[in-house]
């Protein structure tokens, strides 16, 4: 009986459900995975960084204690089991097309060895993100695995070997139809709460510019001139009813319009002008007296 690999991602679905012992073998990839019970070979692909957050010192303690096979795509003398990738040869023998991840690779080198099955766990690769695109490569060399009599696998927490919509083909499939639908539904709900949002950050906007106002007068302009207690409680006295021209008096006090004039420095100061006096004049010659009124 051959051995059996294990390719080893972080996804949580099924990362824990990883089979150990026995004849398994576990390969192994990222920080996310450095903490499981068993692992066998560890890859690290990625350009040594110590200074970056994915180096963390945990992670870095991890891969120079690590008592099998690192292998990197550099040479690294703080790792003491440093191996190189042989990727020359790897491209060789599989072509350069299908290497988008590190799984990828792991792959390629699993069917190298022959064994008589390899299994993915902790792969989904479900992400519309840089997983969109490695998502191919595993299916590749899963598929490659299975056509040279090697068995294949994931677990049914892993959704890795669904595979893609047929271009144009799918576009008839009533679930894609239905998808479809839903998708343009929840875009056109999604663009009437987008604009009800941006009406809203207006009238935030103007709100705040309210507000601004309103402390600038209440903290630069009614602070200088207000007093305290209960001034404003009742009407002020106004001079012009008290200070009234004798003439204006005999009218009742009524004094005509335009005859006022607001003037004078202080707040509310006003300065009353009696009407102007009326002369009388006499014409004779008529049959009667006229009378006439000049300013």
């Amino acid at each position: 009986m051959g051995k059996n690999i294990v390719l080893l991602g972080t996804a949580p679905a099924s990362m824990g459900l990883a089979p150990r012992g026995g004849d398994w073998e576990i390969w192994a990839c990222s920080p996310g995975t450095y903490g499981m019970p068993q692992i066998d070979k560890f890859f690290e692909l990625h350009r040594w960084e110590p200074q970056q957050e994915w180096f963390s010192e945990g992670y870095m303690q991890f891969l120079r204690d690590f008592k099998g096979e690192v292998i990197m795509t550099e040479m690294v003398d703080d790792i003491p089991n440093c191996t190189l990738l042989k990727h020359e040869e790897l491209i060789a023998h599989f072509g350069p097309y299908f290497f988008t991840s590190s799984l990828a690779w792991m792959c390629a080198m699993a069917i190298l060895e022959k064994p008589d099955k390899i299994a993915f766990y902790g792969v989904d690769m479900a992400a519309t993100t840089e997983y969109e695109n490695q998502r191919s490569g595993c299916q590749y060399f899963a598929q490659l695995a299975r056509a040279l009599g090697i068995e294949v696998g994931v677990p049914p927490e892993s959704d890795l070997f669904r595979p893609a919509p047929l271009y144009g083909v799918c576009e008839q499939s009533h679930a894609w139809i239905k998808s479809t639908v839903r998708a343009r539904e929840l875009a056109g709900r999604k663009n009437v709460l987008e604009k009800e949002a941006q009406e809203r950050l207006k009238q935030i906007a103007f709100i705040q510019g309210a507000m601004d106002d309103q402390d600038w007068h209440l903290h630069s302009f009614i602070g200088t001139v207000d007093s305290l207690g209960r001034q404003f409680c009742e009407p002020p006295l106004v001079p012009a009813l008290f200070d009234v021209p004798p003439k204006a008096r005999s009218n009742g006090g009524i004094i005509p319009v335009g005859t006022i004039d607001i003037g004078g420095t202080a707040f509310g100061e006003a300065v009353v002008k009696a009407p102007p006096k009326k002369k009388r004049t006499t014409v004779k010659g008529g049959p009667a007296i006229k009378e006439t009124i000049k300013p």
